[in-house]
């Protein structure tokens, strides 16, 4: 079972094992599930156009449709996710399809996300992973193929891999387009696909590509794609011969499509990390230009970069949350004449065609963005325009059921209208794409020239191009150049290639240039390049000496904090870094500021509520988010402090433990409770050991080792297990599980579990019962639970939260509550330790964000233990259960 299957198969769960959340997931996270659902879909079409069902694949036994292509004459191309290509002749404006109009390629391939006929032939992106035990000639797995008639009979009988790829699932290879002059072909893959060792050595973007975070991220806590590493998505070109692969962009999450617009711009729809919502760098699904050597910042985990970092590029255009699928560029469309320079890009989730309105800004775009068309359920996933004008599209993926659609304009306006040029917008896209051609070119002082004529242009594109330029080039040819710029913007643009480069014998030259710059002197932009300017020094060579420190520490300090919330975060960081006086006391400052303002970070925006009620599975959390939407801008600090080891004070820390409860109690993603309980995990471990406990308690959480005296210890080894690794421990270990009930019930106590729940009679009470949890939930539920306890508590189990008028904040559960006192017992490990409210001192009180269930408990035990308990827990304690008879072989 691969590692994308297991992702799957998580699903939030209460506080222990009570009930499974409805939760958003990411593009590759959905459950795929079969469906034969053919409910009828309540369309919105646009005034003016006619909508004609023309088949319904599913209901034929031909899958679910994901792929579409014209071929050569009135022939089309369509393949199902999971199953055959297809080919069928476009059918005429007042005819339908049926079983037998439908044909199938008779090539052992399939499986593709995208198709395109050029050249004579069709170009596949399979998306299937390899068998390692079949030789690839014997097989079809991931890659790029070319399908060819060889006999001139009309049909395709051959196929040749032109790049094998390794990467398949739903981050897998994706689609083609044709470029405008015809002569290349653009391919694009998800970051679940490496870029093949050859195409790393012919790349526009400079292959020295990092993480580059100052600090450590925080890897997504149930463990996607914690091991996919820069530069994440990427887009190629290459020749119909399959020769002359060239990276162009990278840093995208999960494109699953692109397109050309009439200027011959190359525009490409990115994926959200839905999971992330809430959480400082959560991005939203974003249209994004795909320039020569563009950047666009995607990182695992936390560590995406936000988009106002010089070395990486903004969106054209941020949309909400969905799943991307298609993007077409209108020109070929018999549509009226305001879509010919537009984009019509395509939502999974919600069921929505968006047309995205393209309107010159510089060397670059900007849109404005309508709904075009809308169903409710309408799971949309490729369109093309046909050779006769009107947009053909189809519905389904991962099984559901799936439509064949055509759109017609039947209205007066013809869309032959010409366009008016922005010529200007048409000058700079000029030199823009006469800088890019020295993105590609060995060594040369010419490029050097022109890239510093522009490196300091008003226009971002162009300064991003003209650097490009430089770091395509050997330092050599323009250090000298660097250190004797007086223009500021040349100065940060070039210090950016200087970081980049990886020489490390300037650090104390760079940092002296940069000190001698006025932070509050320099406009917003030039203030941010600085701050990056100084990161990406310390990321790429290193902490600077004592002297450089103190230094630079003392300049950036006394701009701090700032009223910009983005210099804030920049400065904050790199004063921590520097471990500059009094930092900790700042950020504890702006984590309490952004708290009590509930200040959410910039340029995130969330679906509108009619749009969301076009999902049953996805729209309800999204409602439930924006109704409870996390301080996003205070998360940054908190999570920033979880590395402050210096600068606390007993006052600070409480202030800090205690702030957990503000932010659990709001509604974030899938990933959100654990993300923010390792934030915790993290922070708890910077604490002396002599303070520990009492800080433990003050964040609600209580070590259980005050009643451990009669349970077996852990055998152990343990571990720091992630989501992930507790994926792969259970559900490898499940297979063909030999293990027996006594080692099972032994990992129950060592684990603890025992302390607070019952297993056929024994154990306690303060938690649900496990005995009929096994019938009720499946492996990965009960593991979740207890590696996320905080992700759904059930009103039964949770505690009480006190707000106290001092400040303070106290969880536990009520015992009694008599005249104007409260008796409390905030440690469910300990019934014996007991505290007294006087009602009078309470300000407020509620449900508790947090478990009283601590988490990490599964990290005392060794892999085969936490197997073990998890056998134990599916067998609810029989000891004649199939699991310990061999014959249940795999986890759910």
């Amino acid at each position: 079972m691969n590692n994308n299957m297991k992702i799957k198969k998580l699903i939030s769960f209460s506080c222990l094992i009570l009930c499974i959340a409805i939760i958003v997931s990411c593009t590759n996270d959905k459950e795929a599930k079969g469906s034969e659902n053919t409910t009828e879909i309540a369309f919105d079409i646009p005034d003016g156009f006619v909508l004609d069902e023309l088949y319904r694949p599913s209901e034929n036994e031909q899958g679910s449709w994901v792929a579409l292509a014209n071929g050569p004459d009135d022939l089309i191309y369509a393949c199902d996710q999971y199953g055959k290509i297809y080919r069928f002749n476009r059918p005429g404006e007042a005819a339908v399809l049926a079983k037998a109009d439908i044909d199938s390629v008779n090539l052992d391939i399939g499986q593709a996300h995208g198709l395109l006929w050029a050249y004579n032939s069709l170009f596949v992106a399979v998306n299937k992973r390899w068998d390692d035990d079949v030789p690839d000639e014997e097989e079809f797995g991931s890659g790029v193929y070319k399908l060819t008639d060889t006999n001139g009979d009309g049909k395709l009988d051959n196929q040749e891999l032109l790049l094998k790829l390794n990467g398949a699932g739903e981050h897998g290879p994706h689609s083609f387009v044709l470029g405008p002059e015809g002569d290349y072909i653009y391919f694009i893959a998800g970051n679940h696909v490496e870029i093949p060792e050859p195409l790393k050595k012919n790349t526009r973007l400079p292959a020295t590509w990092g993480e580059d975070n100052l600090f450590p991220p925080y890897l997504d806590a149930r463990g996607h794609a914690n091991d996919i590493k820069a530069p994440g998505g990427w887009i190629a070109k290459f020749k119909p011969d399959g020769q002359e692969w060239e990276i162009l962009s990278a840093g995208y999450r999960n494109p699953f499509d692109m397109a050309f617009n009439q200027d011959g711009e190359l525009f490409a729809y990115d994926a959200d990390m839905e999971w992330d919502i809430g959480m400082p760098w959560y991005r939203p699904t974003r249209i994004c230009h795909v320039t020569s050597a563009s950047e666009y910042g995607w990182r695992t985990g936390s560590g995406k970069w936000p988009e106002y970092y010089p070395d990486n590029l903004p969106a054209v255009h941020n949309l909400e949350q969905g799943s991307p699928t298609a993007v077409l560029g209108a020109a070929k469309l018999n549509f009226p004449s305001r879509y010919k320079n537009g984009l019509f890009v395509m939502d999974w989730s919600f069921g929505t065609v968006y047309f995205a309105n393209l309107k010159p800004k510089g060397s670059s775009y900007t849109a404005e963005r309508e709904e075009f068309l809308s169903g409710t359920p309408l799971p949309l996933t490729d369109m093309i325009a046909g050779k006769d004008g009107h947009m053909y599209f189809a519905t389904g993926g991962r099984r559901l059921d799936s439509r064949l659609y055509r759109l017609r304009y039947t209205g007066t306006d013809n869309g032959n209208s010409e366009i008016t040029q922005n010529q200007d917008a048409a000058s700079l896209r000029t030199l823009r794409h006469r800088l890019e051609n020295y993105h590609n070119i060995g060594r040369s002082e010419e490029a050097v020239k022109i890239a510093w004529e522009h490196l300091g242009h008003e226009d971002r594109f162009i300064r991003y191009a003209s650097r490009i330029v430089l770091e395509q080039q050997p330092l050599a040819l323009w250090q000298d150049r660097f250190f004797a710029e007086n223009d500021i913007t040349k100065t940060l643009e070039a210090g950016i290639a200087f970081a980049r480069s990886d020489s490390k014998n300037f650090q104390s030259r760079i940092l002296n240039k940069l000190n001698q710059l006025k932070l509050e002197q320099l406009s917003d932009y030039q203030k941010i390049s600085l701050l990056r300017n100084y990161a990406l020094l310390f990321i790429r060579q290193g902490e600077p000496n004592e002297n450089d420190r103190v230094k630079t520490a003392a300049n950036l300090n006394s701009y701090f904090p700032h009223a910009n919330n983005r210099v804030n975060r920049e400065l904050g960081q790199l004063l921590l870094y520097l471990k500059s006086e009094g930092v900790t006391e700042q950020l504890v400052l702006l984590l309490d500021k952004h708290t009590k303002e509930k200040t959410v970070a910039e340029g995130v925006e969330m679906l509108s509520e009619e749009a969301t009620l076009r999902s049953e599975q996805y729209g309800p959390l999204i409602r439930e988010v924006i109704e409870k939407m996390p301080p996003s801008e205070a998360i940054y600090y908190g999570m920033l402090l979880s590395h402050a080891k210096e600068g606390w004070t007993k006052e600070l820390r409480e202030k800090y433990f205690l702030w957990f409860y503000d932010v659990l109690a709001a509604k974030g993603g899938m990933s959100f409770k654990a993300y923010m309980e390792n934030v915790r995990l993290k922070a708890m471990s910077n604490i002396p050991k002599s303070e520990m406990a009492y800080f433990e308690e003050i964040s609600g959480t209580y070590s259980p080792s005050t009643a451990v005296a009669d349970l077996p210890q852990p055998i152990g080894p343990g571990g720091q297990y992630s989501g992930n690794d507790m994926g792969d421990i259970v559900w490898g270990g499940m297979d063909n599980y030999k293990g027996n009930i006594a080692a099972g019930e032994r990992a129950y106590k060592a684990a603890m579990c025992i302390l607070c729940h019952r297993m056929r009679g024994e154990g306690g009470a303060t938690g649900p019962d496990l005995t009929q949890a096994h019938s009720k939930f499946g492996a990965y539920d009960m593991l979740f639970a207890i590696y996320s306890p905080n992700d759904e508590i059930s009103d039964q189990y949770a505690n009480t939260l006190f707000n106290m008028n001092n400040g303070k904040k106290i969880a536990g559960r009520v015992l009694s509550e008599q005249g104007d006192s409260i008796r409390l017992a905030p440690n469910p490990f300990n019934e014996a330790y007991t505290i007294n409210l006087a009602k009078s001192d309470i300000e407020s009180r509620g449900p508790s964000p947090i478990s009283p269930m601590p988490s990490g408990l599964l990290n005392r035990l060794s892999q085969n233990e936490i197997v073990d308990l998890f056998a134990y827990l599916r067998s609810g304690g029989d000891e004649d259960h199939e699991i310990y008879k061999g014959k249940e072989t795999e986890g759910e």
